[in-house]
C-alpha cells in the first residue's frame, strides 16, 4: 500500500520560500488538544516527547502520541510501529499530517540544528514544547524546510461547545 503523507491541505494565508512553494502559516488546535501535547511532554520528562498531528486544511482533529525510541532528553526518533499507526489513523480519517511535535525539557521553544537537519516532513508544521526553568510550558510552531526555520501562528481555540 503507497501511503502520500506529503498532501497537506494549504490554507489562504501563506508566505513563500525561495522554492515558490506555499507553506501554512497557521495551524489551529484546540485548548484540549494543546493540554494533551503538555501532558504528553510532561509525562515523558526528564526525556524528549514526541508525537503527531493529524487533520485537514490546517486545523487539527486529532494528536497521536508516541514512545520516543531514543530514550533521549536531547533527540527523539517517534517508535516506527506508532508512527506508522498513527499515519494510517490519520489517512483513515481523511486527514493529513499536518504536524509533528516534541518538547525540549531544558531548552526553548526554537527549533535546534538537529531539529532542522532532522526535518523529513517539509509540509508539516513541527510544534516545539519546552518548559524552562519556571516550570510553565511555552510551545511554538515552525515550518523547517531546506536548513531554515520559519514561525508559524498556532491558533488556539476553547472547545467547541456540546449541546
Amino acid at each position: 500500500m503507497h501511503h502520500d503523507y506529503r498532501r497537506t491541505q494549504v490554507q489562504s494565508q501563506t508566505w513563500y520560500n525561495a522554492n515558490d512553494i506555499a507553506m501554512p502559516a497557521e495551524l489551529t488546535l484546540t485548548e484540549n488538544q494543546m493540554r494533551q501535547m503538555i501532558a504528553h511532554a510532561q509525562a515523558a520528562l526528564p526525556n524528549e516527547a514526541c508525537g503527531l498531528l493529524g487533520g485537514k486544511s490546517g486545523r487539527v482533529q486529532a494528536v497521536y502520541s508516541g514512545a520516543n525510541a531514543e530514550h533521549s532528553p536531547v533527540r527523539y526518533r517517534m517508535v516506527p510501529q506508532e508512527q506508522l499507526l498513527a499515519m494510517d489513523a490519520i489517512e483513515l480519517a481523511g486527514g493529513d499530517l499536518l504536524g509533528i511535535f516534541h518538547s525540549h525539557p531544558e531548552g526553548q521553544p526554537v527549533p535546534s540544528a538537529t531539529d532542522i537537519a532532522q526535518a523529513y516532513y517539509p509540509d508539516a508544521v513541527y510544534i516545539i514544547l519546552a518548559r524552562p526553568r519556571s516550570g510553565k510550558w511555552k510551545m511554538h510552531g515552525y515550518n523547517l524546510k531546506n536548513g531554515r526555520s520559519q514561525r508559524v501562528v498556532l491558533q488556539v481555540e476553547p472547545e467547541p461547545a456540546t449541546g
